[in-house]
This record gives structure tokens, sequence and C-alpha cells, in this order.
């Protein structure tokens, strides 16, 4: 490393040094603290929200990915549900205003929805982590069902309860299909037929023959004629990617289903299926129609949102965008993954539900234009002065950096390229170092020659040194003497006696001092001499220029030893 680079790389070694030094002291401080949690009784102290970062207590604005949707008629008023990545949202006023439900309810992610046909105020959710329960509505989620009611797998992707026996609940999970007889208490395992551990994606009753219920798969359906008991793989001739089923209340029975490939129908209760020659329809995430007995059906896909009045021979795209949406300047439109339409109630024009990854639209006019609904802005929020923390739960926040964010782990980052970045500019240092002292060893000690030329270097400046203050000296001297003079001119010699004597010791003492000048002058001439001799080309000092102060030295103390030479001076 060459002396351009030492002074950056130390700069560097220092910024690192300090990174490292408040990652380590962050974690070691709060990693104490959580040692000794109970004896400092830290969960009983609290730390208002003032000093807190903003996402401990404010959630809105956050996009809600819509993952289910419902609608209750029988409740008065009538109610609307959605269920999202994050929160259950209800509606009694046919979407206007929107409150979230999440008493009791502490798992977020809503897969599904189920409602008693004949109590409408027991609801089922189901989520990634079991089955909730509640009987008020959504109100409060005082029941809930995991593994320990024999639910083998908790990843809820369907619900259903059955409309002739309301104990009866049907769950489609990851990994099987459960039933409950018993309101959700107790769940068992069924599927005589259905491969073992299959993933059933969602579960129905046919709306041509109640009787009968249809799973669907990632690869086939399954149709079952015994309350769920036995099944038997129907309609082998579909493609495989099976993302939604409906069917209409018709004799013969008409079935609609959507796949990546297409949407297929038949019109013979799937003995025979007709797929859509429509190239833009493909890759569909949803079905939904108007009413059981129509043939009006709303259709999502990877290009967009979709209606026909007449089974699919035309469609009429309804996609919400920047030019039909009311409510909204800009919004990021994603594609639609959720459909749900409601009958006329009460005066009310049918509504038409389309839910997607940025949020919840709604329309009154089959798609023409729509409302767009942030179910984050609607997320209940706690104000500052009403939130606390316990101060565990703070330290326990820092230890693991959810308290900075990404900041934290910025650091972190940042103290492991400066663990490593220490090392190797530690090194560099310590090797410079090296050098650097290695240069100034072979320095210190000089060759023969080189010394001998130093010392005569030394003794040359010593010289010129000796003669400058000896000629400085000499000057002071002539000084004296002239004002001396003065004195003697102005002052008798008897009333002046002491201050004469005085400057006398004085002129003594740097007669003394001349003497001493002199004899050293007398050494360094002698040291050359002898230098010179050993030398073959011997070394020529200012010799005249020496002889002379020596000389000018003489005359100097002459003139002040007898007052006849001294030089004489005006007043």
């Amino acid at each position: 490393m060459s002396n351009h680079y030492f002074k950056p790389t130390r700069i560097i070694h220092k910024l690192m040094g300090v990174a490292c030094f408040i990652f380590v002291i962050t974690l070691s401080v709060s990693g104490i603290l959580l040692m000794h949690t109970d004896s400092l009784e830290l969960s009983k102290k609290t730390i208002g929200g003032q000093f807190l970062p903003e996402k401990y207590f404010h959630v809105a604005g956050a996009k809600r990915s819509i993952q289910t949707l419902a609608f209750i008629s029988e409740a008065k008023p009538s109610l609307l549900l959605t269920g999202t990545n994050h929160g259950l949202f209800r509606s009694i006023d046919l979407g206007k205003n929107w409150e979230e439900l999440k008493q009791g309810l502490f798992s977020q992610d809503i897969r599904a929805i189920a409602v008693n046909p004949k109590n409408s105020k027991v609801i089922y959710a189901g989520t990634s982590n079991g089955i909730f329960k509640s009987e008020d509505q959504g109100e409060n989620w005082d029941e809930w069902f995991d593994q320990s009611s024999g639910l083998t797998n908790v990843f809820i992707n369907d619900l259903i309860v059955d409309p002739k026996n309301t104990n009866t609940v049907y769950a489609a999970t990851q990994s099987g299909l459960f039933v409950s007889h018993k309101s959700g208490d107790l769940w068992e395992t069924v599927g005589n037929g259905i491969p073992k551990d299959e993933n059933i994606q969602s579960i129905q009753y046919s709306a041509a023959h109640p009787d009968q219920l249809i799973i669907s798969t990632e690869k086939q359906l399954f149709r079952s004629s015994s309350n769920g008991k036995d099944w038997e793989n129907k309609w082998a001739g579909l493609p495989s990617s099976i993302s939604s089923l409906i069917t209409l209340k018709t004799d013969p029975e008409f079935i609609f289903v959507g796949t990546k490939k297409g949407f297929y129908k038949s019109f013979n209760g799937g003995l025979n299926w007709v797929k859509d020659k429509n190239r833009n329809i493909k890759n569909i995430y949803a079905l939904a129609i108007a009413s059981m007995d129509s043939a009006n059906i709303f259709l999502s896909s990877q290009k967009g949102l979709y209606f026909t009045t007449n089974s699919g021979d035309t469609w009429k795209e309804i996609t919400p965008n920047q030019n039909n949406i009311k409510n909204r300047n800009k919004i990021d439109t994603t594609p639609i993954t959720k459909i749900l339409s409601t009958p006329a109630l009460n005066g009310e024009p049918p509504l038409l539900l389309a839910g997607s990854k940025t949020g919840l639209f709604i329309s009154k006019n089959n798609g023409m234009t729509w409302n767009f609904v942030d179910l984050g802005e609607v997320g209940n929020t706690i104000s500052k002065e009403n939130f606390k923390m316990d101060l565990s739960k703070l330290v326990t926040e820092i230890h693991t950096g959810r308290f900075f964010g990404s900041y934290f782990f910025w650091l972190m980052d940042l103290s492991s390229l400066g663990m490593i970045g220490l090392s190797i500019s530690g090194l560099m240092i310590i090797f410079y170092r090296k050098k650097i002292k290695k240069i100034k060893q072979s320095k210190e000690i000089p060759s023969d020659d080189e010394q001998e030329l130093d010392n005569i270097i030394n003794m040359s400046d010593s010289i010129d040194d000796i003669s400058s203050n000896s000629q400085s000296i000499h000057d002071m001297v002539e000084h004296i003497s002239i004002h001396l003079e003065k004195c003697k001119s102005i002052y008798s010699i008897s009333r002046e006696k002491d201050e004469i004597e005085t400057i006398g010791k004085h002129i003594s003492t740097l007669d003394g001092k001349i003497h001493h000048l002199m004899d050293n002058i007398d050494e360094f001439a002698k040291l050359t001499h002898d230098f010179s001799a050993n030398r073959s080309a011997p070394l020529e000092f200012p010799k005249e220029q020496t002889t002379q102060n020596r000389d000018t030295e003489e005359r100097s103390s002459e003139q002040f030893n007898n007052p006849k030479t001294k030089p004489k001076s005006t007043p």
C-alpha cells in the first residue's frame, strides 16, 4: 500500500469501527436486558406512544389484498363481508362505509367466509391459522378451531355450511377435506375417492342438485352425492389448473369452468364441453353469476374483467381503470381475483364487487362505473396518547431490529461488511507501518562515509554559529564602551563610582565569554584539522574570517584596558 492510500484506509477503518461498535452495543445491551426481564420487572413498565415510531399505532394506508367476499341478505340490515390478507371488514350500508372486525380474531389472513343460512349471526372465518367462529355477526370471535379440534392442516382455502343441517360445516384445506357435525367443535377427514393429502381449493353445492357437493383441486373436479362420504372424479376431459366453477339452476344443468387455458362450458351436466374461442379469455382467476337461473356471467382473467349476458357467446370488458373509477384520479389497478354479485334489495340496484391486490371496487351498474374502497384507510388506529407498550416488548423490538425497520438491517449489513473491512484495513495498516519502520531504521544507521560527512557538516555549522556570536558580542562591547565615555563626560567619577564599577563588571563578563568562544573556535579548528589529516581531501574552513574575528576581539579588549586607545564618540 502506498502512502497515497494510507490516509483513506485509516478513515475507512475508523468508520467501520464506529458502525460495528453501535451494532454490538445495541445487541449487547438489549440482550442483557432481555436476560433479566423478570428481575428488572420490565413487563410492568410502559412507554407512551409519543416516544414510539408511527408504525406501532397507525396501520392505515397499507394496501389490502381481497381474498374472499360474502353477502348476507338475511341479516337486517344486509351485510357485506370482505376478507383480506390483513383483516376482516364489514359494511352494513351496501359498501358505503366499512369497519374492521378483529375482537378475538388474532389471525388476520382471512382466506374464506361461511355464514349459517338459518342464523346469519353465526359466521365462520377460515384463515391460514385455523377457523374462527362468531355468533354476533363478527363483533366478537370467541371460538378458534386448530389442530386440537381435529384439523391436521389449519391452512383453510374454503368453507361452506350445510343449508339443511347447519351444524355441519365443511373445510377445504391444503391437505384434504374436513367436516364437522358439531358446529366446528370437532373435525374429521372425509373424502373416500379423493387422493390423500390433496390440496382442495374450493367446495360448493350444485345449484341444480342441492344435495350434491362439488370440490375442485388444481387438476380435477370431484362430486359427491352422499354428504361428502364418497366422491367420484367427474369431467375428466377438462384441462388441469382449474381456478373456479359455477353451476346454474337449470335442467339440464349448466356448468361453467375457468382454467388457465380458457373458459369451458357445458349445457348438459358435463357430458360435453365447449371451449370459449375468445383469445383474451385465458388465465382465468374467478367466475360469478348474477343469479342462479340466469346466464349473466362475470369473468376475470389476466387481461381484465368481462361480462356476458348469453353464457359467453359475446363478452363486454368492464375492467376498472382510470377512466371509469369515479372517486380516484389515479390508482394502481391489478387483476381482479374475486367477484361477487348481489341481488337488488329494498329498491337498491344490484351490486358488483370486484377484489384485487390493490383493494375493493364496487359498481351499481354492472361495471360501467366503479367506486374504489381502500380498506387500508379503514383500518382502526390508536392515538398516541392511548397507545402504550411495555418495556420488555420495546427491548425485544430493538433487539430483533423491528424497532428501527430497514435502518437496522442496513446497519447489520454495514457491520458485517465492517468486520471484513476492519480485518483487511487493519492488516494493511500493520504491513504499512512495518514497512515505514524498516525504512526509518535503514536511515538511522548510515554508512561510515555518510557519518563522517554528517560530522563535517555539523562542525561547519557550529563554527559558523560561534563566529556569528563572537561578532555580536564584539558589537555589544563597542556599544557599551561608547556609552561609558558618555557617562564619564557628563558625571563626575567620584559621584558615579558605583554605576561605573557595575558597568565594568558587565564588560568583564562579556570579555570572558569572548575568550571562551575563542577557545571553542580553537577546539573546532583542531578537530577539523585532525579530520582533514585522515582524509585525502582536506576540508577548508573560512580561517580568514576566524582570524579576523579574533583580531577584532583582541583589539576590543585592548581598547577597554587602555583608555587612551578607546574610540571617541560625540555626545
